[in-house]
């Protein structure tokens, strides 16, 4: 370690020393009790650490307020979903206005597409419904070997 990094730990140190604590006198002797101690055994109770962090979850997450998982990013601000709403709705009237006025004066160009579509789905329609006949065709005769399993 450098100097300078020491020099911080003994400042560290120094200003632990001055921090009283009733049981164990001050705060540097309970650093080292605790890193003594329970820094060992740590690695011991390492498995616990998910099911503590659920069940603290648990618990304390009901008690946290809404304004605060708003300001944590943790829920959508409700005044701005509100304010998308109404953007949004009045986007979709001016496009329905467009739309109708466009219906009214006999443009349909807005619905070339899905007639494109449903014309080209159609045509594949007939090719599938052979297929589809064909395997009714072969669940009806499996249907009647287990009658006739049945049966017996």
């Amino acid at each position: 370690m450098s100097l300078i990094a020491t020099s911080r730990l003994v400042a560290i140190g120094n200003a632990l020393r001055q921090i009283p604590l009733p049981i164990l006198g001050n705060a540097n002797l309970a650093a080292n009790f605790f890193v003594q101690k329970i820094g060992r055994k740590a690695p011991l109770y390492g498995g616990w650490v998910v099911p503590a962090v659920i069940g603290g979850t648990w618990f304390i997450w009901p008690a946290v307020g809404d304004e605060t998982k708003v300001s944590l990013g943790l829920l959508p601000d409700p005044e701005v979903l509100k304010a998308e709403a109404e953007a949004a709705a009045k986007i979709s009237a001016l496009v329905s206005a467009k739309v109708l006025s466009n219906r009214v004066n006999g443009d349909f160009s807005d619905l070339h597409t899905q007639w494109e579509k449903t014309s080209i789905a159609s045509l594949m329609m007939v090719d599938d419904e052979d297929e589809v006949d064909e395997e009714e065709e072969d669940d009806d005769d499996d249907d009647d070997d287990e009658d006739e399993d049945e049966e017996e």
